[in-house]
């Protein structure tokens, strides 16, 4: 079985002196003898910033969101795990996946295809 395991998160912006924020983020999960890693991104936001989203709009897309009472990346770190301790697949592609329900995978609606199929669309494209 596949183990993935959270090799680092970096985040845009800094809100630890902020109430209202919202921080785009990406965590690196890859097994844990890879060298590289695949990026999951989500987005960390407060109450303050979902209540006045939501004064403006009528619907928050929640997918790959946490919503804290203080930006703490410790939690951060351990809520990602325990989304990876559900996600121990048999290969990496369904390990991706079952990652991709809560965060957002690099990889989520990539279609790969031989040349010859790359070929044939392309001819019919034309």
């Amino acid at each position: 079985m596949i183990i993935p395991v959270l090799k680092g998160i970096d985040f845009v912006g800094d809100p630890k002196e902020q109430m209202n924020f919202n921080v785009r983020a990406t965590a690196y999960i890859s097994e844990e003898n890879d060298k590289g890693a695949d990026c999951f991104h989500f987005q960390v936001i407060s109450p303050e910033y979902l209540a006045e989203f939501l004064s403006e709009n009528n619907v928050f897309d929640g997918r790959a969101t946490f919503i804290v009472s203080k930006f703490d990346l410790a939690s951060l770190e351990l809520e990602v795990n325990k989304i990876l301790k559900d996600c121990i697949r048999p290969t990496w592609d369904e390990v991706g996946k079952a990652i991709n329900r809560h965060l957002r995978w690099e990889y989520d609606n990539i279609e790969y295809m031989s040349s010859e199929e790359l070929q044939t669309r392309v001819e019919l494209d034309e």
